[in-house]
């Protein structure tokens, strides 16, 4: 290339000799043209507005290197000044390209990228050009590449259109993925990055999860996350979500620790905190594994906690979203998390006033969690600026069942463990009452449940508000609609309610009774078994019954008594154990303290009151269980004893009194023993008399005291002649047992040693099968020697008159053995 001249050129002379046939003169003319368009752009402009263009499209294709060097060089300054005017070279300019490691490739990347910045779709309707950007990005030059994949980027950031053009070019997204991927010029890693976010913020999301499949390509878009360029680094989290909103696995990919990292830290910046806590949001939200590798990446909870109480709302909702589902799987590092961060019950209490409904959803679900793990971390809300307990309130009055049974819930807890003046203070908050008032008649029984959980914490810190609440009109018949909810919380708390309501207020518990299917409600809950709707329902039942404990209202215990199923589940019950058998046992006692016979009858008539009272008495380790059971035995006993005072002593009840006076001896157990004296003197007294053989014990003092108290009155030596009767009545039955067993074994041991032989002919055998041996059908081998054998039935006769006397005493003593009331 000659000298550049100090004197500007003649534009028509130039373009003249450009044009000219000559080689040699071609050639001059391109260099002095390439010296004039590097000093300026307008001598570039006026080249190619006097028609330049054609001459060095025909130069770029020369194979003089220096003239297709310098036609390109040309080309670049007239695409800089006038890109349009490029157009007529395009063709040439592809062909360039496609020389993807010559030094010519580079300036027609250079020239392509000027023209796609003035003009993408011009680029695009080239014939052949966008594939040839394609093929250039495997070039070798890293100037090549970066203005190829700068060409790309600008063309797929134009339109969706151009942008799926260029993804559907061959090679370009494989190209684009390994130069970001690529440890390269940092240019050319940019250039491709943001290409990649192009197409897929502008063109297709669904590209995403294909950019990121090759390696290396997320750790990229991390470092654009944490570059200078916050518009780049919005471009690089939005690929990220799109990849993370495809799926788990795509979620899981996105979730390298660098990403994550630079994520958090990137989430801290200036206008890039709502795009990155939406990436964290979304994978968090892909599967609850994934929301606990999350919560465990450095930097994250802080960067979750920083949006939460920040300015950007949807910021603030993903945030709150995010922290929810992490609570789902770690509760202990979400409480941490909010609990290290004053700022957050703010910001919580804030969202949930806000007119944005996903953020009353986040902050909601947040503050619900936030109460079951801890209450303490929510006990400040009704405190907070504003009017959260409003809000609150709103939720639980509106169409979403599901937010609104979580506010009643978050209500219940915030008024269950606060002090009494929190509570009034709640429910006195405008609009709560009201609003938990008409949640009890919502179709939706967890709300339902919910809301009758709030009357019930009301209680603690309102005395008497249940019973106020329950005697308000409509308010009992919404309370025994409660019993019959599939909802076990309903169930449950509306039980509670009537529990405490109807305990003292008997006209309240009359009307309870009186209501058609309470009753069989109750003891349906109670029949199922569970401790807490077991124990609801027979608490519910006692308090209706028998208020406080010690005013009995005969109305509500006959209504108990004839309903059905009743008696039967509270027999059962009875026998569960713990407090239901208590309050079981204690309704029971109470019905049979009723003076009418027909009651005591009803409980005898009904299978298994009776005996289930003689197990608690025999078996219960309550003792108030055993002295209620105690009771109501000894009240049936007493109503009649002669009838249904028998069915009790044949039941058992004195010997399970006796087994009872061994545990803790009371005066029920005492009361009852009477009251069988009274059925069976003579069979009590023997039972009580087994009590009395040495060594002297509780039970022998209490049995010594039943005999000497009235109606036997038995002396000291009619009680001393009794205790030596049982003693020797004692001995004699062991002695006999161990003689019986003595018998048996003695026959079993003659029989095992004595050879198998007919006792006629003494023929032996091996076995008695296969009608070799047979047994005397007599004796039938019971006797005290084993069993005689014969041959067959000749062999029999034969030694029948030896053996007559031995066969009728074995048979005889078999028979009395084996009789009803024979030796055991």
């Amino acid at each position: 290339m000659s000298r550049p001249s100090s004197s500007p050129p003649n534009i028509p002379r130039l373009i003249k000799q450009l044009n000219s046939a000559d080689a040699s003169t071609v050639s001059q003319a391109i260099g002095r043209a390439a010296q004039a368009a590097a000093l300026s752009d307008p001598t570039a402009l006026r080249l190619a507005q006097g028609g330049a263009v054609p001459a060095l499209a025909r130069a770029l294709q020369s194979a003089d290197e220096a003239v297709a060097g310098n036609a390109g060089a040309v080309l670049i300054s007239v695409a800089r000044a006038a890109p349009d005017l490029v157009a007529g070279a395009a063709g040439a300019l592809v062909a360039a390209l496609g020389r993807v490691d010559s030094v010519l490739a580079v300036k027609a990347s250079a020239v392509f990228m000027f023209m796609a910045e003035h003009n993408p779709s011009s680029v695009a309707a080239e014939p052949g050009a966008l594939q040839a950007l394609a093929s250039a990005l495997r070039s070798a030059t890293d100037r090549t590449v970066s203005r190829a994949a700068s060409a790309l980027l600008t063309c797929a950031g134009a339109s969706p259109g151009l942008a799926r053009a260029v993804a559907a070019t061959p090679g370009a997204l494989a190209g684009l993925c390994e130069a970001a991927a690529s440890g390269r010029d940092p240019r050319v890693v940019d250039a491709a990055v943001c290409a990649l976010i192009n197409l897929t913020n502008i063109g297709d999301i669904d590209l995403a999860p294909r950019i990121v499949s090759t390696p290396g390509v997320i750790a990229a878009l991390a470092r654009t996350l944490l570059g200078a360029d916050a518009s780049k680094a919005r471009g690089a989290a939005g690929v990220l979500s799109h990849v993370a909103k495809a799926g788990p696995e795509h979620a899981r990919a996105v979730a390298t620790p660098a990403a994550l990292a630079a994520l958090a830290s990137a989430a801290g910046r200036e206008g890039l905190t709502r795009d990155c806590i939406f990436v964290l949001a979304t994978i968090i939200g892909a599967s609850p594994q994934l929301a606990q590798h999350v919560a465990n990446a450095p930097g994250a909870g802080a960067a979750l906690l920083a949006a939460l109480t920040g300015s950007d709302e949807l910021a603030r909702t993903n945030a709150a979203v995010s922290l929810s589902r992490i609570a789902d799987v770690d509760a202990e590092r979400f409480a941490q998390l909010v609990s290290d961060a004053p700022a957050a019950l703010p910001a919580l209490s804030a969202m949930l006033q806000s007119n944005n409904s996903f953020a009353v959803e986040g902050s909601l679900f947040v503050l619900a969690k936030l109460a079951r793990h801890d209450v303490t971390l929510v006990a400040g809300l009704p405190d907070l600026p504003g009017a959260p307990l409003q809000a609150l309130a709103a939720v639980i009055g509106g169409a979403n069942v599901q937010w609104a049974a979580t506010a009643a819930s978050l209500l219940c807890e915030v008024m269950a463990e606060g002090c009494a003046e929190q509570a009034q203070r709640v429910l006195g908050a405008p609009g709560v009452e009201e609003a938990v008032v008409a949640a009890i008649s919502s179709p939706n029984q967890r709300v339902v449940a919910n809301a009758l959980g709030i009357v019930g914490a009301a209680e603690r810190s309102h005395e008497g508000y249940v019973a106020r609440f329950a005697r308000a009109p409509g308010k009992l018949q919404v309370l025994l609609r409660a019993l019959n909810s599939p909802e076990d919380n309903a169930v449950n708390n509306a039980a509670y309610i009537l529990c405490l309501a109807c305990q003292t207020d008997a006209e309240l518990a009359q009307r309870a009774a009186a209501e058609p299917g309470v009753l069989r409600a109750l003891a349906a809950r109670l029949s199922r078994g569970e401790c807490g709707a077991a124990l609801a329902a027979v608490e519910t039942l006692a308090r209706m019954a028998v208020g406080d404990g010690r005013c009995p209202r005969p109305d509500v215990l006959c209504r108990l008594a004839a309903e059905e199923g009743v008696l039967p589940a509270l027999a059962a019950a009875a026998q569960s154990g713990g407090l239901v058998a208590r309050e079981s046992a204690r309704v029971i006692t109470a019905i049979s303290t009723l003076p009418e016979e027909q009651i005591a009858r009803m409980l005898c008539g009904v299978e298994g009151v009776v005996p289930t009272l003689v197990s608690v008495v025999r078996t219960s380790t309550d003792a108030l269980t055993v002295r209620l059971a105690a009771y109501a035995l000894k009240h049936i006993a007493a109503t009649s004893p002669q009838d249904l005072g028998r069915r009790v002593l044949d039941a058992g009840a004195a010997e399970a009194a006796v087994e009872a006076m061994a545990r803790e001896p009371d005066q029920a157990i005492s009361c009852l023993l009477q009251a069988l004296l009274a059925v069976d003197a003579a069979k009590v007294a023997a039972v009580l008399a087994a009590a009395l053989p040495p060594p002297a014990t509780v039970t022998t003092i209490s049995a010594r005291a039943v005999l000497a108290s009235a109606s036997l009155s038995l002396g000291p030596v009619a009680v001393e002649a009794l205790a030596h009767a049982a003693e020797a009545a004692a001995t004699l039955r062991a002695r006999v047992a161990a003689l019986e067993a003595l018998a048996s074994a003695a026959a079993a041991e003659a029989d095992a040693t004595r050879p198998h032989a007919c006792a006629a002919c003494g023929l032996q055998r091996e076995s008695t099968g296969a009608g070799r041996l047979w047994p005397c059908a007599g004796c039938s081998g019971k006797g005290p020697a084993g069993r005689v054998l014969y041959c067959d039935a000749d062999c029999q006769r034969a030694h029948w008159p030896a053996h007559k006397a031995y066969c009728k005493r074995a048979a005889a003593a078999a028979a009395a053995q084996s009789a009803p009331g024979g030796a055991a």
